[in-house]
């Protein structure tokens, strides 16, 4: 006698890419949970899988098709009955995907949560912007806008999310309220331009008010920006960072290159002189600021000189964190049509190249923290006992390094602050005694 399936459909959710998918999953979740569904299942025992997926450069699409793939086993096993496939990959491969990976029981874009909801067996309920956590119970991301008008010559994401559309402020104020009384105590905010946030609007308020009104919520600790863009830094947003006291000494700020003919036909909007103006002043005015930026080798045309400009500058200017990305040839954007294509090759010699000394740019600024005191957010216990994971202020959720904390008590917890001593380093992360 075999078992009989339960009424509420078991469901695994799949959410790949970055932070503004990982928002879109948080509130599908949110959705399904409310429609009845019972969310949260494992891959093994689920009824429906669910993967929310990227396809914005070349190796994102490989790992979602893989991981697509890798679920399909369930399918044709027979213990899922359903697999659905939705999200960015969806905007650019649309239903030629089922013809791929026959397994795959509907495809679905990025604004078809409804849908999603109807195809699980469910009736949906009027969304409310609710939101089940993927994240640590303590730290969560607020998507204050979608979309983006910048077009840079290599990018997809105009082709997937569309124009830039700032969110109502009251909404996201009022989604980030409810963050901290679930409670979050660092709320770190993305978009795919934060800095043009409110452009679209009356002009009645831009990002630096924004999060003028996030840093009055009581109980928020930290406040984080994430996603600017160099061509909008405000003067208005650098004085932001030395009056609003939640707002973190971070600034993520994607400059990509630092050759002007580069920024030129990567379609930046910036020369170098701006950008380095705009550091010195982040500096400036900001004491103790993190900068963390990614840069893009092997862009159409790049020349060894070019890069080695670019690395000089790397050296020079001694940024906190950098992630290094070989360029992709992703059809139907300006630059896949350009001449002069790098080989793979060489990308991955500049990639290594560039990581190398940003490595030890990184063990220098380290090195000097050695014996100073700093505060950290406890993410979570290790397998060893007594010693935590956490990260400080100038430190991001996912993609920088963390600080691990050993601590003589037990009673730790995760969302919990705590001073501690930087006693040793391991690769890019510190060690810290509490």
């Amino acid at each position: 006698m075999t078992e009989a399936r339960p009424s509420a459909p078991r469901i695994h959710l799949a959410s790949l890419g970055c932070a503004k998918n990982l928002v879109d999953s948080e509130r599908l979740l949110a959705r399904l949970a409310t429609a009845g569904g019972l969310v949260g299942a494992s891959a093994e025992e689920a009824d429906v899988i669910i993967v929310n997926t990227c396809g914005f450069i070349a190796p994102a699409t490989a790992e979602s098709l893989e991981t697509i793939r890798g679920y399909a086993v369930h399918r044709r096993a027979g213990s899922c009955h359903l697999l659905l496939v939705m999200g960015c990959l969806i905007e650019r491969a649309g239903e030629g995907l089922q013809s791929e990976i026959p397994e795959i029981d509907g495809v679905f874009g990025l604004h078809a949560h409804d849908a999603i909801v109807s195809a699980c067996g469910l009736e949906p309920e009027p969304a409310d912007g609710a939101r089940l956590l993927l994240t640590p119970h303590h730290t969560a991301f607020l998507r204050i806008s979608d979309g983006c008008d910048n077009r840079c010559s290599y990018c997809t994401i105009p082709m997937i999310r569309g124009p830039f559309r700032s969110r109502p402020a009251d909404d996201i104020v009022v989604e980030a309220r409810q963050l901290v009384d679930l409670g979050v105590r660092e709320i770190n905010v993305i978009g795919q331009d934060t800095t043009s946030y409110g452009a679209d609007l009356d002009g009645s308020i831009g990002i630096d008010a924004l999060l003028a009104r996030l840093a009055e919520i009581p109980d928020l600790t930290w406040l984080r920006l994430l996603y600017t863009h160099p061509a909008f830094f405000t003067d208005e947003l650098i004085e932001a960072y030395g009056a609003i006291e939640p707002l973190c000494p971070y600034v993520d700020l994607p400059l990509q290159h630092l050759n002007d003919e580069i920024l030129r036909r990567m379609g930046r909007r910036v020369t170098q002189a701006d950008c380095l103006r705009l550091i010195d002043r982040l500096r400036e005015r900001v004491p103790g600021i993190a900068l963390r930026t990614t840069f893009i080798v092997g862009f159409p045309g790049e020349t060894q000189a070019q890069f080695d400009e670019l690395a000089d500058l790397v050296e020079r200017i001694r940024f906190d964190h950098v992630g290094v990305f070989r360029y992709w040839n992703e059809a139907g954007t300006p630059a896949a049509t350009m001449p002069d294509q790098v080989s793979e090759r060489t990308k991955a010699k500049r990639q290594e190249a560039l990581m190398l000394a940003q490595r030890e740019i990184v063990a220098a600024k380290h090195g000097a923290l050695l014996g100073s005191v700093v505060r950290v957010l406890i993410d979570g216990p290790t397998e060893e006992r007594g010693l935590w994971i956490g990260r400080m202020a100038t430190q991001a959720p996912d993609v920088d390094s963390v600080t691990f904390v050993h601590a003589a008590s037990d009673d730790l917890e995760p969302g919990d602050f705590v001073d501690a001593q930087v006693v040793d380093i391991v690769g890019y992360d510190l060690i810290a005694q509490a």
